[in-house]
C-alpha cells in the first residue's frame, strides 16, 4: 500500500513539474493566433486609413508587390511592382475630391487559413456616394471587400483584395443597375 501511495505521489510530483511548462506553451500558442488578429486588424486599420487619405503610397507599402486586386467594377489588376501600384492607385484618387465624405468601414470576420495566411471580410458604406474633381458625385452604395493578408518574416501584408458592390435584400443583377 505504502508503495502504492509513492508511486501515486511521485507521478503526482510529476505532473506539478511538467504543468507550467505545459501551460506556458499552451498559453503562447493560444496567444499567437490573437496577435496575429490584432496585427491584421492594424494592418487593415492603416490600409483603410490610407485609402480614405487618398494616399496611394502608403496604401501600395501596405500590400505586397505583386498584389492582385478586382476593383468594385469587377476589372482585374496586377501590378508588377510597387511602383505601379502606387501608379494604379493615384490614377484613381486623382479622380476623387479630397472633400468626399470618408466611407464607414466595418470588418466583418477574419478567418485563418493557415499560420500565415488570412481572410479579412469587411462592408464598407458610401452614405454621400463619393464626389469627383468635377464636382460630379457617384451615388451612395455600399460594398463587400475581401482581403487576403499574408504573414512574412512577422509582417502582415494584404495579397489581394476583392471589391463587390453589394446588392439590396430581394434585388437581382441586371435589375438593380
Amino acid at each position: 500500500m505504502r508503495r502504492k501511495l509513492l508511486s501515486w505521489t511521485s507521478w503526482g510530483i510529476l505532473a506539478l513539474t511538467i504543468s507550467p511548462s505545459f501551460i506556458a506553451r499552451s498559453q503562447e500558442a493560444n496567444s499567437e493566433p490573437k496577435t496575429d488578429e490584432r496585427n491584421i486588424r492594424s494592418l487593415i486599420s492603416d490600409w483603410v486609413a490610407a485609402y480614405k487619405n487618398l494616399d496611394a503610397k502608403r496604401l501600395a507599402a501596405l500590400e505586397l508587390p505583386n498584389v492582385e486586386i478586382v476593383d468594385r467594377f469587377g476589372d482585374p489588376h496586377q501590378p508588377t511592382g510597387r511602383a505601379e501600384n502606387e501608379k494604379l492607385w493615384s490614377d484613381a484618387f486623382e479622380v476623387v475630391s479630397p472633400s468626399t465624405e470618408p466611407p464607414k468601414t466595418t470588418i466583418d470576420h477574419i478567418r485563418f487559413l493557415g499560420p500565415d495566411v488570412a481572410i479579412v471580410q469587411m462592408s464598407w458604406q458610401f452614405a454621400s456616394g463619393i464626389l469627383l474633381t468635377d464636382g460630379s458625385r457617384i451615388p451612395p452604395y455600399s460594398q463587400i471587400v475581401v482581403y487576403v493578408v499574408t504573414k512574412s518574416q512577422s509582417e502582415w501584408m494584404v495579397a489581394a483584395h476583392y471589391m463587390q458592390k453589394e446588392t439590396p435584400p430581394g434585388c437581382s443583377f441586371p435589375e438593380c443597375e
